[in-house]
Formats: C-alpha cells, structure tokens, sequence
C-alpha cells in the first residue's frame, strides 16, 4: 500500500530544496537520507554527483533502472507564484505547488518511495532508482555513467507521461549557422560585407525550403531561436559576423550529418548568386561541469529513440498498470529525454512512466496532483516486477 501523507511528505522535501542545474549537492544529500529512511539495500554517488539506489530481489535475475533527473529549471518571477516562494510546497485543491513539482521531484519523490515497498521475496533480480544531474541541460549526458555501471537491462524515465506508456520521443539538436562579412565604417558601408544582410537571405531561404519529415514521433522541425552580429552593440562598425542558432526536433529516420547537408543544400546555391556569402555549420558544443567539478564536453545532438509497441515489455507495462486500475495509452514524449542515451545511444529497451502533463513542466506555479502523485507511486511499484 502506498502511504500518501509519506509520499507528499518525501515529495515536499524535495521540492523545498533549490536544485537548479549545477547546484544538485543539497538534493542529492536528502535523496541519500531518505534511501537510508527507506531501506535502500545499496546507496552510492558517483563522480559526475548521480545518486542510486538499490533493492535486491532474493532470487537472481535482471536488472530495471528507474531514471529521474532531479535538476531543475530556475524559477523566475517569484512575485507570480502563488505565496511568493517557488521553493515553500504547499497544497491548495489537491494539487502540490513548487518548483519541480511536474519536472520533476513529485515523479522521483514517487519511485523513491514505490521502490522501497517492493517485496524482495517476489522480486527477481534488482531495481535500482538513478537522481540523475544536469539532464535539463544536457539530456542523457551524466546517466551514461550510471548505465556503464549497472548495466540495466531495461530504463523506466519518470518524465511526465499522464500516467501513459512512452514508448519513444523525437531526438534534439542545437544548431549554429555563422554567415560570414566585412568589418567597415558604418559611415562607408560599400567598403565592408555586412554579414546581417547576408544572414538574411540565409534565413529567407531555409524558412522557405526546409522540409520537416514526419514519423511515428512527431515532425523533425527546424525552428529558429536566436540571432546576434559580431561585434554587438555594433556601434559605426558593419558587422563581420551573424550568428544563428536553431533548435531542430530530431525523428527516426534523421541522421547526425544528414540534418546538416539537408540545410547546406538550401544554402549552397546562394554562393552561385552571391559571390560574397560564406557560412559555416555544425553543432553547438555542449560543456558541462556538475556540482562535483565532474567535466563532460559533446555536441548538442540528443537521438530520437522508439521501441516497438508489439514488444513484451510495453505489452507486460500495459497488463501490470491495468491491474491497478490505471488506463494507459501508449504515447510518445515530444520533448527530449534520458532516453537519448539509454535507448537512442546505448540501445538498452526504454519505456517512460510518469504523472502529470509535458505542458506543466517549467511553467510559473508548477504542480502535480495529489492523485497522480499517488497513482504515479502505485505503477512504479507495479512496474518494478516487470522482468521478475
């Protein structure tokens, strides 16, 4: 049985920790604490500052890792949230307020009691709970270390899935594309090559030509984000550089390259008509450090992944959540994941489980239900007997 006033209490314990990106120490020492509370069998933090968590079965078996990233977004605009504090929970009509609530505290507070219900006698093999960091940045970035070591044979994600089953997501890129000019005295522009102008053609072409493909996952748009000349404020100077950076949602059938020469194509016949425009392409390059000084660099492309919805597992995640009396569909996330890593990268079989709904993530006044706080507990525990 799930003991909800422990469950919010677990929950609020959270969510009154600030644990922006960066910042996971605090978080990461209650998380510790509660797993000790709780009965953990084992307890470790690695170098990077992920914490697990494990129960052993009496019997050997396979191994499940439950995933939740327990970074955060900041909270801006503290004025706007409902009593002036993101960081003090607090329930108002069945719904727990605060940072993280929805992405995503309430979903780990959730697994980090259900695990600890699981009867040992009944389980086969181990379960292990991963505090993942940096993921809100980085997405599938630091829980590698956490595969490497377990070797899970199959990944539950806790993002928000309104009580459904995920069986896959769109992958993400972040892309820049620098169009090259002349500095001049803004005062003489012919002498220069004013990159801004240049930049526009770029942009007028790609937004008419890119053609996003669509899969099972959803569309692989291209969207731009931001833009901004070299030097800035560009004061008497013509700008030598402009500088774009797109963010592209990433379906199946994509490929790392492929994404870039579909755009170079778009933007390859300017040269024949503008014998001044040059650019460059590529991926912006991620560089994290987390709390523990632990150092990870890449590019910013995060795969798409999808398993089958024929597979045993999905079919076995329908039956174990039905019995329980949950209702679940089987959907796709939008946005990206740990499951870049697990499934996308490393091929290990993911499925995702969580409550609450993607569009409550991030938002001013984030919350989750009490019922699906509660509900979200009784399926992890259901699904912790998936391979046993």
């Amino acid at each position: 049985m799930i003991d909800e006033k422990k469950l919010i209490e677990i929950a609020s314990s959270l969510i009154a920790i600030r644990s922006n990106t960066g910042e996971e120490e605090k978080i990461v020492k209650k998380i510790a604490s509660w797993m000790e509370k709780l009965g953990y069998d084992e307890i470790s933090v690695d170098e990077a500052g992920n914490i697990v968590g494990g129960i052993h079965g009496e019997t050997e078996g396979q191994t499940i890792l439950f995933d939740g990233h327990i970074d955060t977004v900041e909270a801006e605009n503290h004025t706007e949230w409902q009593n002036g504090n993101p960081y003090e929970p607090h329930i108002s009509e069945d719904k727990l307020y605060g940072r993280g609530t929805s992405d995503m505290k309430g979903a780990f507070a959730a697994m980090l009691y259900a695990l600890s219900q699981i009867d040992r006698s009944k389980l086969k093999g181990q379960v292990y709970l991963s505090g993942t960091v940096n993921e809100e940045v980085a997405e599938g970035y630091t829980i590698e270390l956490v595969t490497d070591k377990i070797k899970p044979d199959l990944v539950v994600v806790g993002e928000a899935t309104n009580l459904n089953i995920n069986i896959g997501q769109r992958g993400r890129g972040e892309i820049y594309l620098k169009v090259f000019g002349k500095s001049a005295h803004s005062s003489n522009p012919a002498v220069g090559i004013n990159s801004i102008l240049k930049m526009n053609k770029a942009l007028a072409k790609i937004e008419a030509e890119y053609q996003a493909d669509e899969d099972v996952l959803g569309k692989g748009i291209l969207v731009l984000t931001d833009i901004i000349s070299t030097p800035y404020p560009g004061e008497s100077v013509i700008p030598r550089l402009c500088t774009a950076t797109f963010d592209k949602r990433i379906i199946l059938q994509e490929t790392k390259e492929g994404i870039l020469n579909n755009i170079r194509e778009i933007l390859d016949p300017i040269k024949s008509q503008d014998k001044d425009f040059s650019y460059e392409l590529g991926y912006r390059e991620n560089q994290i450090k987390t709390y523990t000084g632990y150092s990870i660099k890449g590019d910013k492309f995060y795969p798409p992944w999808r398993i089958s919805e024929e597979d045993a597992v999905v079919n076995k995640a329908i039956d174990l959540l039905k019995d329980i009396n949950l209702d679940p569909e089987i959907n796709s996330y939008s946005f990206c994941t740990n499951g870049s890593l697990t499934c996308g990268v490393k091929g290990i079989k993911t499925i995702g489980f969580g409550p609450g709904r993607e569009e409550e993530a991030h938002i001013t006044n984030e919350f989750i239900t009490l019922e699906g706080l509660r509900k979200s507990a009784e399926g992890y525990l259901s699904l912790s007997y998936i391979l046993s």
